[in-house]
């Protein structure tokens, strides 16, 4: 059965997006401070009204008096006084420690602070006033959750800062202890609405019945809504992340049970032209650990107001109504013999909570806006791999085929092309200049209007390379991959309109040329397929959409001329330089995939070994491949991330195998199966005649 919100995601032909960002009004615009002055007055809207405001002190008292709480006080304390009241003060310092507190003069201070740094960084803040609209004529009598992409801290404020100007109730907002320890900041999050969660419950018994109770009560009874990740932490490679579903099987426990009538489920796509955290990022994912979050460290971070970061875009989803997604498979009559608190949730709603997890993260990324510089960074990348220069008048060409790409698939891009070539040259070169203005760290156009990646002026004498957790890696390579990784991070959103397509290009260019340039639809999608159960992860494939994802893709092609279908066969059309714009975009990753299984065979034939044990290794090995300038590896080919997604790829296709050992975890490869892989990698990477390291001197050299 195809519940209304899986119809929802669901088009055949692009969307009229034409007009779609004039839905999107600038907060930090002229005129606007009728909505961004914090000492305005404030009325808010609340997604779940009652009679009478839930306050944090009243949302600890139901916690203390519910049935699961007390239950566990008489089970644990076993009749003993001195024990129970111990627990009681141990369960009431746990409620002190996650509780959410309210406080309009803070968050007025705050706003305004925000209302200073926003104005100093920023050049825009733009809110899809229509959409936010259209979700509180939907504010009822339901609870509501607000589930945004993660992609920068900024994300936890300003969903907060957004609510406060448009007169909504600020949600409870899910946040990490790393904030809690922060001090003073900690507790000025907490009465902006935070409450606190440690990252794992382990064996602490206590402390998971009190957070699932705390939040079984936010759901039932706060009127304000509540906010968390469904990504579960930040993206720092600035691409979707697969969903988890633990906060949310406790949010959407009480419906199950019968103890709500519904959940408003409200998707939030958040989009930066620069991430704060850009720099930051980047270290990570070659192994610099994050420093910890601090008060001294936020107030060095300051350093950013002398940054431009461009605009952010700000969009509320089409709420789903989470009872009639499941329509007929919600059956609540199941758990209504036993009280709730002694029951679980069964395998089967676990899967729904999962299904709707993942549309949630694709309806996220639907509408994510891709600003011009994701669309520069892609074109020069295609063209820096084919050994080719670009200028500013190439570029702009470049973009505008770009930009015919992204809105057949259904895209959102600051560019809206008007169908007069005159006009939309000048947008498109304005834009341009505007982008490379911002990112001038990353881009920059020489003199003679040739495009050129920026000089690499990192200092890394102060990283510690003890600290690494990967391999130790030289300055000179890290000197060479901070700026192509900087780059990549705007390449990786596209990945979410043009993975899929790239992979089926690159399926049939690999069996083309074993059926004389006829390829059988039915064979192309079962190579896709494996393809696509290799990237789940990476690109955040869900089996369900594939059918879906396959068809919109071959259509795009065939409509593009870069194949052409003749009933149920196809084959490649038109030139290469075409099929390499998709093809380029995925590259490093097939390459990084490649040298993964290559590391499993040579280092790990049949020898059990730890993850850390396996980075280090893989790093080690595109390092030396890339001062050897080999073929079939790419800088990014060192990403922790994708290393990482690599290996629990092969755990879930069963080429690796996971055990613990003496309480580690261990992993086993099957070399058969690796080695297969390790074969069908190569065959596709050998298909593409890109030169990675083309950058290398680009990014020593670059004379401006």
């Amino acid at each position: 059965m195809a519940s209304s919100s899986q119809q929802s995601t669901q088009h055949h032909h692009p969307p009229d997006v034409g007009n779609y960002l004039n839905n999107f009004r600038n907060l930090l615009g002229p005129g606007m401070s009728d909505l961004t002055d914090m000492t305005k007055r404030y009325g808010p809207a609340f997604p779940n009204p009652k009679d009478s405001h839930v306050t944090p002190a009243d949302l600890k008292r139901l916690v203390m008096a519910s049935e699961r709480i007390q239950t566990l006080i008489e089970t644990e304390s076993d009749g003993d006084p001195g024990k129970k009241k111990e627990l009681i003060n141990n369960i009431k310092a746990i409620l002190d420690e996650i509780g959410l507190d309210e406080s309009l003069p803070i968050i007025r201070t705050l706003g305004t602070i925000l209302n200073f740094i926003f104005g100093r960084i920023l050049t825009g803040l733009h809110v899809n006033e229509t959409k936010l609209q259209q979700l509180k004529s939907k504010f009822g009598k339901q609870a509501v959750l607000y589930l945004p992409s993660h992609r920068s801290y900024g994300d936890f404020i300003l969903m907060s800062y957004v609510s406060f100007c448009y007169n909504i109730a600020i949600p409870g907002i899910a946040a990490g202890m790393d904030f809690h320890s922060m001090a003073f900041m900690g507790s000025v999050l907490r009465s902006t609405g935070a409450f606190y969660m440690r990252r794992t419950f382990g064996n602490d018994a206590i402390y998971w019945a009190v957070f699932k109770e705390y939040m079984r009560q936010l759901v039932r009874v706060f009127d304000n809504g509540v906010e968390f990740f469904v990504e579960g932490t930040r993206s720092r490679s600035n691409k979707a992340l697969a969903p988890k579903i633990g906060l949310l099987s406790m949010a959407l426990e009480p419906l199950f049970m019968g103890e709500i009538p519904d959940v408003l489920v409200v998707p939030v796509s958040v989009s930066y032209d620069r991430p704060l955290e850009e720099q930051l990022f980047v270290y990570e994912l070659i192994g610099v650990p994050k420093p910890k979050e601090s008060t001294k460290g936020l107030l060095k971070a300051m350093s950013i107001l002398k940054e431009n970061y461009g605009s952010i875009y700000f969009e509320f989803g089409e709420p789903i109504s989470v009872k009639e997604y499941f329509g007929q498979q919600l059956d609540r009559f199941q758990h209504a013999v036993n009280p709730s608190h002694v029951q679980t949730l069964t395998k089967s709603e676990l899967g729904m909570i999962q299904n709707l997890a993942f549309d949630v993260v694709h309806l996220q990324q639907q509408k994510i806006v891709l600003t011009t510089f994701h669309l520069i960074s892609i074109y020069y990348n295609y063209k820096k791999y084919l050994g080719q220069s670009i200028t500013l008048p190439e570029l702009i060409e470049g973009l505008s085929n770009l930009l015919d790409i992204f809105k057949d698939l259904g895209a959102v891009t600051t560019i809206q092309k008007t169908g007069n070539p005159e006009l939309d040259h000048h947008l498109i070169r304005s834009s341009v200049k505007e982008a490379l203005a911002v990112h001038r760290n990353i881009l920059q156009m020489t003199r003679d209007e040739v495009l050129t990646i920026a000089k690499s002026n990192h200092d890394f004498s102060q990283v510690d390379k003890r600290k690494l957790k990967g391999h130790n890696l030289s300055d000179v390579v890290m000197k060479l991959s901070v700026p192509i990784f900087t780059l990549q991070l705007y390449c990786n959103p596209c990945l979410h309109w043009l993975a899929q397509p790239a992979l089926v290009l690159l399926v049939v260019k690999h069996l083309s040329r074993q059926s004389r340039l006829m390829v059988q639809i039915d064979a192309l999608q079962r190579a896709v397929g494996e393809l696509r159960n290799l990237f789940a992860g990476e690109f955040v494939f869900h089996s369900r959409r594939e059918q879906e994802d396959f068809d919109q893709s071959l259509r795009h092609l065939v409509e593009f001329g870069l194949l052409e279908r003749i009933t149920e066969d196809v084959r490649l059309a038109g030139n290469g330089d075409g099929e390499y714009v998709y093809l380029s975009l995925i590259g490093p990753f097939l390459c990084c995939y490649l040298q993964v299984t290559t590391v499993l065979m040579n280092q790990f034939f049949n020898v059990s070994f730890k993850e850390k044990d396996y980075l280090a290794k893989v790093q080690e090995l595109v390092e030396q491949l890339l001062l050897r300038k080999a073929r079939n590896v790419h800088p990014y080919c060192l990403s922790l991330d994708s290393i990482n997604l690599a290996l629990h790829s092969l755990v879930s296709l069963g080429a690796i195998r996971k055990s613990k050992e003496n309480n580690v975890t261990m992993f086993t490869a099957d070399s058969l199966r690796v080695r297969t892989l390790n074969g069908m990698l190569r065959s596709y990477c050998d298909l593409l005649p890109f030169e990675y390291l083309t950058f290398q001197g680009a990014v020593t050299e670059a004379k401006l």
